[in-house]
């Protein structure tokens, strides 16, 4: 919610009118009613689902609009279709911030599970399990494959990809090179009032945020990775307790598992579910952690500690999504277990240091984090695709067949059955694998998957005989 709200902000801050279409206001796992009403604070329009599905919305007004902005891979691959069909009926130009490349956070997962080095970690037991009951590795690899293949296809049915970092942009221009992409980073504003309440002395613990939303994967892998190898050394070698926060939306079952179970846990650690206003925690706490081993884009939540002055402390893989190296001194990087440990009880109990990296992140934001830099970019993009689809609808209808959404597919065509493809259906649904040698009714999973799979969103996997569709579509 941070990156949309603030890029709302910042085109309305430009004096364009927007409309933003929620799927269901009753629904709030993406906007609550405090995120209703600073949405609609900033003077724009709001139409939540309880008015009518955001689909009769478009279809009736989209000749008010001449831009559409799609944020996030999950809200375009649910949506394309009726984008598509929308687009026949009016012209417009589409503005999708994929935000980050989810599929690289798999393949460093699948890495990871492969080195043995958090083979006891939640998040990766999707990928052990698969493969412990038979699932290869060509196989894990071939479905992050599908869906690198489905983020590039994403991509390429837009007038303009938006990522929010230069490494993201690189992919992407390294895989697609016609691709007009722009950099829209975070932007955060120093409140120099609350910097100046951050004194060391009444501080005190460690604060971890995140959103969960009831799953372990990456978010919560990372808090796992924590309690479970960092935190014992933290507290051996610390000369006071140091409690820590975990505060974040839906919280894990298997965090509260871990802690109820595990005494040194459950007396240091408190859960804050859900905070609408986070401030006061980061105003006690005297550390904050992202201690992260995959991931992708970079962390919302850390520039934020900067901001607020809270030092922070970050793994290496963190870290280099800001581009951050440890000898700058920028929070403090911890590249191992025992480095993060002394990054921890050296800002917890050495005032000058924890000042002196607090100080260099707010310096870090000041020079990195520039709210009008980013403003000027939203203009330029924005100036960019008006003219854009102004020249189009002087062209007439002639050019809209043309445009790459007509032309873009997320459909795995398969259309004959396939070892991999049998082998992989099986393991991924076992449900299935049961009822076919029960029942019989499908004579392989191929069958099952065409008449019934399909629809409830199963995937039948095939290598790709035919090249790399994501390349053909762009050349």
């Amino acid at each position: 919610f941070g990156r949309a709200f603030d890029n709302l902000s910042m085109v309305s801050e430009l004096g364009h009118r927007i409309t933003v279409l929620l799927p269901n206001k009753s629904d709030d796992s993406w906007c609550n009613k405090e995120c209703f009403d600073r949405i609609t604070g900033l003077g724009v329009e709001v139409y939540d689902g309880d008015q009518g599905h955001w689909e009769q919305y478009a279809r009736k007004f989209i000749q008010l609009y001449d831009i559409v902005y799609i944020s996030r891979p999950a809200i375009f691959k649910r949506t394309y279709h009726q984008w598509q069909e929308i687009y026949r009926k009016h012209s417009f130009t589409l503005i999708y911030d994929c935000e980050a490349l989810w599929y690289k956070r798999d393949q460093m997962l699948l890495s990871l599970v492969q080195s043995g080095d958090i083979s006891d970690f939640p998040g990766g037991m999707d990928y052990l399990g698969l493969m412990g009951s038979g699932m290869d590795v060509e196989l894990v690899n071939l479905e992050i494959s599908h869906v690198e293949e489905v983020e590039l296809n994403l991509i390429q049915m837009a007038d303009t990809v938006l990522a929010v970092s230069d490494t993201e942009i690189e992919i992407i221009s390294d895989a697609l090179p016609r691709t007009e992409a722009w950099t829209i980073g975070h932007t955060m504003s120093i409140d120099e009032s609350i910097v100046a309440r951050g004194y060391f002395k009444r501080r005190n613990g460690i604060l971890f945020v995140a959103s969960f939303n009831n799953m372990m994967y990456y978010n919560g892998d990372a808090i796992w990775y924590f309690l479970t190898k960092v935190y014992p050394l933290v507290l051996m070698e610390s000369k006071s307790r140091i409690p820590i926060t975990i505060a974040g939306r839906m919280i894990p079952a298997e965090l509260r598992g871990l802690v109820r179970k595990t005494k040194f846990l459950y007396d240091n650690v408190s859960f804050e579910d859900s905070v609408n206003d986070l401030n006061d925690l980061y105003d006690n706490a005297r550390v904050v952690i992202a201690p992260h081993l995959y991931g992708s884009g970079i962390q919302y939540k850390v520039s934020e500690a900067f901001a607020l002055g809270v030092p922070t402390v970050m793994s290496k893989f963190t870290a280099n999504g800001f581009s951050i190296k440890s000898r700058d001194h920028v929070g403090c990087v911890g590249e191992s277990v025992q480095a993060i440990k002394t990054c921890i009880v050296e800002l917890h109990e050495n005032e000058e240091t924890w000042n002196m990296v607090r100080d260099r992140q707010l310096d870090f934001i000041r020079d990195t984090h520039n709210r009008k830099h980013t403003v000027e970019i939203w203009d330029n993009v924005i100036q960019t695709n008006l003219k854009r689809i102004r020249d189009k609808r002087k062209e007439g209808d002639t050019h809209k067949m043309e445009h790459s959404l007509l032309r873009g597919t997320l459909i795995n065509e398969v259309t004959e059955p396939c070892p991999e493809g049998e082998k992989y259906y099986s393991l991924k649904y076992p449900d299935v694998d049961a009822a076919i040698k029960l029942y019989g009714r499908f004579d392989s999973m191929f069958a099952h998957y065409k008449e019934t799979g399909m629809q409830e969103g199963r995937k039948y996997l095939c290598f790709f005989k035919g090249g790399n569709r994501s390349e053909s579509l762009q050349g």
